[in-house]
């Protein structure tokens, strides 16, 4: 099972090769995919940014965003996960290898459903313990 980061949402919207390819596999298999609200969250926030002063064009995006985010099962935050993203945030902390908290919450709800991380972002991801890492 896979839970797909902010990037590769992103690189898919942008007709990245390698996203394109993996999304068309994972379509043809039937499995699901996964993605944390947080990273529902980061997508609309970038679109509202790019937007927020020409209502139109907001709109026209935000339909899109919404039909983007269909294919995917959303995974809200929960008790557990901020549990367990509190305790990777106080261990990279302490270690010196902190990343940013939305990381940690999508992180953290990989590791708590045991999903591979799809992401662009290998190099960051790999600070975290027992992190299954995918890209593509």
């Amino acid at each position: 099972m896979r839970l797909f980061d902010t990037s590769f949402l992103v690189d898919l919207v942008n007709a990245d090769a390698g996203a394109t390819r993996l999304a068309k596999a994972v379509d043809e298999t039937g499995s699901p995919a996964y993605i944390s609200v947080v990273s529902i969250h980061e997508y609309l926030f970038g679109v509202y940014l790019k937007y927020h002063s020409r209502e139109e064009q907001l709109n026209e995006h935000l339909t899109s965003a919404d039909r983007d985010l269909s294919r995917f099962e959303p995974i809200p935050l929960t008790t557990e996960i901020t549990r367990l993203s509190s305790r990777l945030q106080a261990e990279l902390t302490n270690s010196g290898r902190t990343i940013g908290i939305n990381d940690l919450y999508i992180a953290a709800t990989a590791l708590r459903f045991n999903f591979a991380l799809v992401t662009r972002d290998k190099a960051h991801f790999r600070r975290i313990p027992k992190l299954q890492l995918e890209s593509y």
